[in-house]
């Protein structure tokens, strides 16, 4: 019989966090797609993950009562394209990700 390991209260609270954080990108990425309707279709896939990884990010930058004010619905196809080159921006080291994540949060809350 193999032991499972002990997960501490620091564990818990970690996995926690990442569940919290996948399922506030993921309805926020509901939202998006909703909003935008058929012009949803011309992201890439890439695109569209980079899209969900921003969001996630976000959310762990901002407060639970600013997350929910957000109206990702109302984004339009220029906000999300502006979205997307951030995070690339962010994620190739051009610019740093707390002033990336700023600018993003600032074109979420319109």
């Amino acid at each position: 019989m193999s032991r499972r390991p002990e997960l501490n209260d620091e564990d818990i609270g970690i996995r926690s966090f990442h569940l919290r954080k996948e399922r506030a990108a993921e309805t926020g990425m509901e939202r998006v797609r909703y909003g935008l309707g058929e012009n949803w279709a011309n992201f890439s896939a890439t695109d569209l993950e980079i899209l969900e990884w921003a969001l996630g990010e976000c959310w762990a930058l901002m407060g639970f009562a600013d997350w929910n004010r957000i109206t990702f619905s109302a984004l339009k196809v220029e906000d999300v394209e502006k979205i997307i080159k951030i995070s690339r921006d962010i994620i190739g080291h051009k610019i740093r990700g707390y002033s990336g994540f700023e600018e993003i949060i600032g074109i979420l809350r319109g």
